[in-house]
């Protein structure tokens, strides 16, 4: 009896053994565990279950501000940060085999429209989808290739808007990315943490009862991480840190005199980079 006890017993600690080296080999090869794969696939590692400062609209960062100041904390994606919203590829899949440079504006698809409601486009959003227009523009990267954007922006300036981007064409100024903010949730945070240039987006300024000029397609964002927001201490997104120098001078920042500044202010825009606080290098925007 005793040598069955043991017996049993003994048959129990190699079962426990063999599932705990199994359980473990699983957790470090298989795509859907493991730390290694968590860590590197997680869009921010919080040190909570807080928000990582996504904005919840307007020009401004929300109240929360300590997410934006530069610093060690780990928590600010990495840039290039692709790997957050990568989108399905549908805002590029339409020109698949077009002859570049394409510079277009056309009526909002109706693939676009069911993209747009209830992310960037609300119920209370006060004009219909033909106020807006959805331009095809075609940009240089900083790889120097040529590649497809795409822009939503109010339909009255749509034609300009097109000259500008041909102008920056020309130039051959780096543009890092050019998507629908609604490929990554409408959120400030994510687009600007991917260094992604946008325009339309129905919101309103920060703290404020006041729309955004990007919520009626009027502004548009260039190279967010080159051309940071800086308000006293806050620095977003954290990665635009490195471009606080603006003497010195690398590929994609925005200058006064050069390709991009003169394209938008010849045309009557705004540019932020001259606003005292905030300072905002990556944002312009048409008054009226």
């Amino acid at each position: 009896m005793k040598s069955e006890k043991v017996i049993v017993i003994t048959i129990a600690v190699i079962a426990f053994a063999a599932l705990t080296v199994a359980f473990v080999w699983l957790s470090s090869n298989l795509p859907f565990g493991g730390a290694d794969y968590i860590a590197e696939h997680s869009p921010y590692h919080p040190a909570d279950d807080e928000s990582p400062g996504i904005l919840t609209g307007g020009d401004t960062p929300a109240a929360d501000e300590n997410h934006y100041v530069q610093s060690d904390d780990d928590s600010f994606p990495p840039y290039p940060y692709e790997g957050v919203y990568p989108g399905n590829g549908r805002d590029e899949e339409y020109h698949p085999n077009a002859a570049l440079p394409i510079f277009t504006r056309e009526p909002l698809p109706v693939h676009i429209i069911e993209l747009i409601t209830g992310v960037t486009f609300h119920e209370n959003t006060p004009f219909d989808y033909s106020f807006l227009t959805y331009l095809t523009v075609t940009h240089v990267n900083f790889d120097g290739e040529s590649v497809i954007g795409h822009l939503i922006v109010a339909d009255e300036i749509g034609d300009e808007v097109l000259e500008i981007f041909m102008e920056i064409y020309e130039s051959r100024f780096p543009i890092y990315s050019i998507r629908l903010i609604d490929y990554f949730d409408a959120s400030d945070y994510y687009s600007m943490a991917a260094n992604n240039s946008h325009a339309f987006n129905f919101r309103n300024i920060a703290g404020t009862n006041i729309i955004s000029r990007h919520g009626f397609g009027m502004a548009i964002d260039i190279n967010p991480i080159q051309n940071p927001y800086i308000r006293g201490d806050v620095i977003w997104p954290a990665a635009g840190a490195e471009y606080l120098d603006r003497s010195d001078i690398r590929p994609g920042m925005i200058l006064p005199g050069g390709a991009v500044y003169n394209a938008f202010i010849s045309r009557g825009w705004v540019w932020g980079g001259y606003w005292t606080s905030p300072r905002d290098y990556h944002h312009f925007e048409r008054q009226g």
